[in-house]
Protein backbone atom coordinates (compact mmCIF):
# COMPACT_ATOMS: atom_id res chain seq x y z
CA UNK A 1 0.00 0.00 0.00
CA UNK A 2 1.24 3.45 -0.94
CA UNK A 3 1.48 6.35 1.92
CA UNK A 4 -0.41 9.39 0.96
CA UNK A 5 1.60 12.18 -0.33
CA UNK A 6 1.06 16.01 0.31
CA UNK A 7 2.28 18.32 -2.55
CA UNK A 8 2.32 21.41 -3.77
CA UNK A 9 -0.52 22.02 -6.50
CA UNK A 10 0.98 25.48 -7.90
CA UNK A 11 2.52 28.33 -6.16
CA UNK A 12 0.92 31.83 -6.83
CA UNK A 13 4.19 33.36 -7.76
CA UNK A 14 4.77 30.80 -10.87
CA UNK A 15 1.43 29.98 -11.95
CA UNK A 16 1.70 28.74 -15.26
CA UNK A 17 -0.74 31.04 -16.67
CA UNK A 18 -0.83 31.38 -20.65
CA UNK A 19 -1.15 34.72 -22.02
CA UNK A 20 -4.52 36.44 -21.96
CA UNK A 21 -7.14 36.17 -24.35
CA UNK A 22 -9.98 38.30 -25.13
CA UNK A 23 -13.17 37.60 -23.71
CA UNK A 24 -16.02 36.21 -26.36
CA UNK A 25 -18.71 37.66 -24.12
CA UNK A 26 -17.09 41.29 -23.56
CA UNK A 27 -19.31 44.13 -22.94
CA UNK A 28 -19.95 47.76 -22.98
CA UNK A 29 -16.60 48.13 -25.73
CA UNK A 30 -14.53 46.60 -23.06
CA UNK A 31 -11.74 44.18 -23.87
CA UNK A 32 -10.92 42.39 -21.05
CA UNK A 33 -8.33 39.18 -21.41
CA UNK A 34 -8.16 36.22 -18.93
CA UNK A 35 -6.73 32.88 -18.74
CA UNK A 36 -6.69 29.75 -16.10
CA UNK A 37 -3.98 27.18 -14.83
CA UNK A 38 -6.10 24.21 -13.50
CA UNK A 39 -4.34 23.06 -10.96
CA UNK A 40 -6.09 20.07 -10.68
CA UNK A 41 -9.19 17.81 -12.03
CA UNK A 42 -10.41 15.23 -9.37
CA UNK A 43 -10.49 12.06 -10.45
CA UNK A 44 -14.11 10.54 -9.57
CA UNK A 45 -15.54 13.54 -8.91
CA UNK A 46 -16.83 16.61 -10.34
CA UNK A 47 -14.08 18.99 -8.54
CA UNK A 48 -11.56 21.29 -10.83
CA UNK A 49 -9.48 23.87 -8.50
CA UNK A 50 -7.01 26.09 -10.20
CA UNK A 51 -6.03 30.02 -10.48
CA UNK A 52 -7.84 32.34 -13.44
CA UNK A 53 -6.47 35.78 -14.10
CA UNK A 54 -8.29 38.57 -16.18
CA UNK A 55 -7.29 42.19 -17.01
CA UNK A 56 -9.59 45.19 -16.47
CA UNK A 57 -13.50 45.41 -18.31
CA UNK A 58 -16.67 43.91 -18.63
CA UNK A 59 -18.33 40.39 -19.80
CA UNK A 60 -21.30 38.09 -19.64
CA UNK A 61 -20.82 35.10 -17.52
CA UNK A 62 -23.33 32.42 -15.93
CA UNK A 63 -22.66 29.28 -13.72
CA UNK A 64 -24.62 26.23 -15.04
CA UNK A 65 -24.60 23.27 -13.48
CA UNK A 66 -21.37 24.21 -10.72
CA UNK A 67 -21.01 25.96 -7.53
CA UNK A 68 -17.63 28.06 -8.10
CA UNK A 69 -15.80 29.27 -4.77
CA UNK A 70 -13.18 31.77 -5.31
CA UNK A 71 -10.46 33.37 -2.80
CA UNK A 72 -9.52 36.81 -4.65
CA UNK A 73 -5.84 37.38 -4.24
CA UNK A 74 -5.05 40.52 -6.59
CA UNK A 75 -7.74 43.43 -7.40
CA UNK A 76 -11.05 44.66 -7.16
CA UNK A 77 -13.90 43.19 -9.02
CA UNK A 78 -18.10 43.21 -8.96
CA UNK A 79 -20.45 40.63 -9.73
CA UNK A 80 -23.89 41.79 -11.02
CA UNK A 81 -26.67 39.42 -11.37
CA UNK A 82 -28.89 39.93 -13.96
CA UNK A 83 -31.56 41.50 -11.34
CA UNK A 84 -29.20 43.91 -10.20
CA UNK A 85 -27.82 43.00 -7.26
CA UNK A 86 -24.07 44.05 -6.75
CA UNK A 87 -21.55 41.86 -5.04
CA UNK A 88 -18.01 43.64 -4.66
CA UNK A 89 -14.91 41.81 -3.66
CA UNK A 90 -11.44 42.16 -3.59
CA UNK A 91 -7.99 40.43 -2.56
CA UNK A 92 -8.49 38.29 0.53
CA UNK A 93 -12.58 37.96 0.13
CA UNK A 94 -13.75 34.28 -0.30
CA UNK A 95 -16.67 34.21 -2.17
CA UNK A 96 -19.57 32.00 -3.60
CA UNK A 97 -21.03 32.07 -7.31
CA UNK A 98 -23.87 29.44 -6.92
CA UNK A 99 -25.59 27.03 -9.41
CA UNK A 100 -27.84 29.22 -12.00
CA UNK A 101 -25.76 32.59 -11.10
CA UNK A 102 -25.65 34.79 -14.48
CA UNK A 103 -24.58 38.33 -14.88
CA UNK A 104 -21.94 40.33 -15.50
CA UNK A 105 -18.26 40.10 -14.37
CA UNK A 106 -16.89 44.04 -13.93
CA UNK A 107 -13.09 43.92 -13.78
CA UNK A 108 -11.40 47.09 -12.14
CA UNK A 109 -8.19 46.30 -12.29
CA UNK A 110 -6.01 43.49 -12.76
CA UNK A 111 -7.38 40.42 -11.10
CA UNK A 112 -6.40 36.82 -9.69
CA UNK A 113 -8.12 34.49 -8.01
CA UNK A 114 -8.17 30.61 -6.58
CA UNK A 115 -11.68 28.89 -7.59
CA UNK A 116 -12.94 25.41 -6.99
CA UNK A 117 -15.25 24.78 -8.92
CA UNK A 118 -17.68 21.39 -7.86
CA UNK A 119 -20.58 19.99 -10.43
CA UNK A 120 -23.79 19.28 -8.68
Amino acid sequence: MTTPQVKVLRSVDNLSLADLVLKPTAIDGTEPADATDNALTVKGSSVDIGFWACSPGSFKTARDGVNEVILVLEGRGTLVSDTGERVDHMAGDMVLIPNGWSGVWEIHEDFKKQYISIAV
